[in-house]
């Protein structure tokens, strides 16, 4: 599995051109990490991979299969790509347990739905609504749903904003475990490098 951008381009009606030429190869296992200021299109870029937005130009494959190009767009609901939104994005009427498992596919034995649960300290939260969880609880039940549906591809916006060192630490060692359990490519927005020693990154990008 690999996750491949070339020569993508957007921007919005009126405006100037956000992302120019954006080059980008993920293998399957790895991890890279995008960096920059705030407004220079990290999110934009995660959206587009995930389908929500379209580029004005560029291509995008994920194993081999075209996503994006001048003759082909899949939509999101068909690429099978985990998505960590840094606002959570969890549904207001289910219990965390059933926003953790909406989408869960039971192929690995490795990535339950128990032992995703217990890694990231959710257990004892996981009949409540969101409404009744912290910031950071929820932002653990969003990685805990991205992982669960055995995706091809994952990309993560500030999957570590809200979280204390604790369960930083415990969410990294749950997501590089994920990433090479699944080997699938991962990619992770971050506006700070200071939480990801855990993370085994292979490439640290910055736009």
């Amino acid at each position: 599995m690999s996750l491949l951008i070339s020569n993508l381009s957007f921007k919005r009606k009126k405006e100037a051109i956000l992302l120019e030429d954006i080059n980008l190869s993920v293998d399957a296992g790895d991890l890279i990490i995008i960096q920059g200021e705030s407004g220079c299109g990290k999110t934009t870029l995660l959206n587009i991979i995930a389908g929500l937005i379209k580029p004005i130009k560029g291509l995008i494959k994920l194993n081999d299969e075209v996503l994006n190009s001048q003759e082909k767009f899949i939509p999101p609901e068909e690429r099978n790509i985990g998505y960590v939104f840094q606002d959570y994005a969890l549904f207001p009427h289910l219990t965390a347990l059933k926003n953790a498992n909406y989408a869960y596919k039971n192929n690995s034995p490795q990535l339950t739905e128990e032992y995703v649960l217990e890694s990231l300290n959710l257990v004892n939260h996981k009949n409540k609504y969101p409404y009744e969880l912290s910031g950071g609880q929820q932002q653990r039940i969003a990685i805990a749903r991205a992982i669960l549906m055995q995706p091809d591809a994952l990309i993560m916006d500030e999957p570590f904003s809200g979280l204390d060192k604790e369960n930083i630490i415990n969410t990294q060692q749950l997501l590089s475990h994920a990433i090479k359990i699944l080997n699938i490519p991962a990619v992770m927005v971050t506006h700070s490098l200071e939480h990801i020693d855990k993370m085994h990154c292979k490439e640290i990008i910055k736009i």
